[in-house]
């Protein structure tokens, strides 16, 4: 039964995400000022299209830029970490560069100005995180999954440092957000979809300000393990 509903539901988000994405794109490029509003909609959106909800744990800080950090257990991750965003304030994120070859999706990352990292090319890895030491510096919050790939067990995976170096270098505080549920709903090795809850945990924010790189990974590190 979970089978062919899955499908059914995959059937109704194909057509969701490219009939409403390339309106969300138009929307983004004429009126950039509220560009996150019409993204973070268009995620809580494709969030019920799956069948699913979310519970969100503590309160987005909103009177600074953060490196936002998450976890990364399911596809899903890239709808339900942005709706629980402030809808005024810009966001972008480091990705990894395979998401830029997906039709519709990577001219949504490219008007988000998000950050190409192909992490098999350490040069280039370096040039990306630059590259988003400029964007945070532009205002906008820079999201960053620091285990670099989706966790086949749900267990955390290890931490990579780009991450960090990024907060340490434009001395931003890093946000950790947690969620929990996706594992059951739709991990990496399993196709069809379970709906269910989605627990969302905002911590406390972790000030960067004379820490060395691996300090602030154990710190954070630590705080992803308590949830």
């Amino acid at each position: 039964m979970n089978r062919i509903f899955s499908i059914i539901i995959y059937f109704i988000a194909f057509l969701m995400f490219f009939l409403i994405a390339p309106i969300v794109i138009i929307f983004v490029m004429f009126d950039s000022n509220r560009s996150s509003y019409y993204i973070i909609n268009f995620c809580k959106l494709m969030v019920r299209v799956f069948c699913c909800k979310i519970k969100v744990h503590g309160n987005f800080p909103t009177n600074k830029t953060f490196v936002i950090m998450a976890n990364h257990t399911s596809f899903l991750d890239v709808f339900v970490i942005p709706s629980v965003f402030q809808p005024n304030k810009k966001f972008s994120a480091v990705a990894a560069s395979k998401n830029f070859n997906i039709p519709i999706y990577s001219l949504i990352l490219k008007q988000m100005r998000v950050v190409s990292i192909d992490r098999s090319n350490r040069e280039q890895a370096i040039k990306g995180i630059q590259q988003a030491e400029k964007v945070l510096q532009d205002d906008y919050h820079i999201v960053i999954l620091p285990e670099g790939t989706r966790t086949m067990s749900g267990e955390l995976g290890k931490f990579k440092k780009g991450g960090f170096h990024l907060a340490i270098n434009t001395k931003a505080d890093i946000l950790p957000i947690v969620v929990k549920g996706l594992t059951e709903i739709k991990p990496k090795d399993r196709w069809y979809i379970k709906p269910g809850m989605i627990d969302v945990f905002i911590g406390e924010p972790i000030q960067s300000h004379n820490k060395s790189v691996d300090e602030l990974l154990v710190e954070t590190e630590d705080i992803f393990k308590k949830y």
